[in-house]
């Protein structure tokens, strides 16, 4: 168990400097830096729910969308709540589904995003430009930064040996 807790403490830390890379790659800008870092961090959702074999691993989905509202990127604070969800429910499904099922867990994360986004939407007057970004944020994007992100979980735990043969995706 403590070698999980010791995974878990990783993945976190390595979450939070991956999502910071914004801060301090300015140079990318828009979609590159949300598909590149998005992809990362699905990643790294992915590899701390897999290696640990833990659902603790769901701190991590909890508390990227804090991180990113303190940074900026995720600019209206009740969404802090819905991409914590959203997240969460990726790696759950991580978690729980095997082989090529797997690659519904993006699909649900998008869902989810989607369809907690239009309800922010709904509950607050935002501006119409911030509207329709935070629509296409939280829409087909997140399928593709998740299969990315699965992908990339793939190649590391293959490499490092930590994925079983049920396992594979």
């Amino acid at each position: 168990m403590q070698i999980a807790w010791l995974r878990l403490s990783f993945f976190l830390a390595l979450a939070l400097i991956l999502q910071g890379l914004r801060l301090f790659l300015p140079m990318i800008q828009g979609p590159v830096q949300m598909f590149l870092i998005g992809s990362l961090l699905n990643a790294v959702m992915a590899m701390a729910v897999r290696s640990t074999r833990t659902r603790w691993a769901l701190v991590i989905g909890a508390a990227l969308p804090v991180g990113a509202f303190w940074q900026g990127q995720l600019p209206v604070l009740p969404m802090v709540p819905v991409v914590a969800l959203g997240n969460m429910a990726f790696q759950l499904a991580v978690f729980y589904l095997r082989g090529r099922g797997v690659f519904a867990a993006p699909v649900l994360k998008a869902a989810l995003l989607y369809a907690g986004t239009q309800l922010v939407l709904d509950l607050f007057a935002l501006p119409a430009p911030l509207a329709a970004l935070l629509s296409f944020m939280m829409s087909w994007p997140q399928i593709v930064t998740g299969v990315l992100g699965l992908l990339l979980t793939h190649i590391l735990l293959r490499r490092t040996h930590t994925l079983t043969e049920h396992d594979a995706y």
